[in-house]
């Protein structure tokens, strides 16, 4: 189990100010992490109803990165842009998530390689009640710009 309780989410994400949905990260591990989101009720991304379980793809996505972010510091590296390539079966069990309480990111490693596509299993708890699942792949190649422009042709 990696320590992490002192590290600011700043310091592992890219994400700033409003677009920056992850609180910290509670835990993390060779292959999986787990972090706590809370969005106020006056945040841009929550209506009336609460935040709406699309955001949950976001979320997920930051808790994967901050995973990565984690990976990269531990070999003295600093975090680096990563690509949301999509998703299988997002399944949320509810139209929205409650504002302003803790809601718990977890992300399961199940499958990369060596071109830095990772495949994670995720979850979206609120207490014990289980919000949203999915099964999320990212990209984060070694080198952006190299890999968008190989992407153009």
């Amino acid at each position: 189990m990696m320590e992490v309780a002192d590290i600011p989410v700043e310091d592992l994400l890219l994400q700033r100010h409003e677009m920056l949905l992850i609180e910290r990260v509670l835990a993390c591990d060779s292959t999986s992490v787990e972090a706590v989101a809370r969005l106020p009720a006056e945040h841009p991304l929550v209506e009336a109803r609460g935040v709406p379980a699309w955001v949950g793809i976001e979320l997920m996505a930051q808790a994967v990165s901050a995973f990565s972010a984690l990976e990269l510091r531990a070999r003295g590296e600093a975090p680096r842009i990563g690509l949301l390539l999509g998703t299988r079966r997002y399944a949320a069990r509810c139209a929205y998530f409650p504002a302003g309480s803790p809601l718990r990111v977890r992300a399961a490693l199940t499958l990369r390689d060596d071109s830095g596509l990772g495949v994670f299993d995720c979850t979206i708890h609120a207490g014990e009640t289980l919000l949203a699942e999915a099964r999320v792949k990212g990209q984060m190649p070694a080198d952006i710009d190299a890999f968008l422009e190989a992407l153009d042709g």
